[in-house]
């Protein structure tokens, strides 16, 4: 996930990045996701724009059933490059990096692109039962044997 400055052409192009990150979300998020995509570059004069939607995949934990499947998700990226030491962003919703020539390594860009487009509820399936709250089983398989009117002691001093 390199990009060369010096070879890149003025104007527009395209750059595939193919790669693995390690998102370190511990045991039950994803861990090290593949990511994949192509991304386009606008080489201007004094600065390179770096922009796609890139496909992560990797294992997760559900959160309701901790079961771990394939989790699939997009990553928006987006990265201006500076070459011109005195330039300013005037993008504040672009990481900006600042670079005169050579090779520009965007890991560390894309791993922060993709930790920040990890969903927040991680489901193995939208119709997930997850587990029994009282005796642990996975009701995904079928139902548990538990009393379903199971009456919470503290609610007996109450009226009805």
């Amino acid at each position: 996930m390199k990009l060369d400055l010096g070879r890149t052409p003025v104007g527009q192009s395209d750059l595939a990045v193919s790669g693995q990150v390690d998102l370190d979300f511990g045991p039950q998020g994803p861990g090290p996701v593949q990511v994949e995509g192509e991304l386009r570059v606008d080489n201007l004069e004094g600065r390179c724009l770096v922009r796609g939607e890139l496909t992560a995949t990797g294992p997760a934990a559900c959160d309701r059933c901790l079961e771990v499947f394939p989790l699939r998700f997009t990553a928006p990226l987006e990265i201006l490059i500076l070459r011109d030491a005195g330039q300013e962003s005037d993008d504040s919703d672009s990481l900006v990096l600042h670079q005169r020539e050579g090779i520009v390594d965007l890991h560390e860009s894309v791993r922060e692109a993709t930790v920040l487009a990890v969903p927040l509820a991680r489901l193995c399936r939208t119709e997930c039962r997850g587990l029994c709250s009282q005796c642990g089983a996975d009701l995904n398989q079928g139902d548990c044997a538990c009393e379903d009117d199971a009456v919470d002691p503290r609610w007996d001093g109450l009226p009805d």
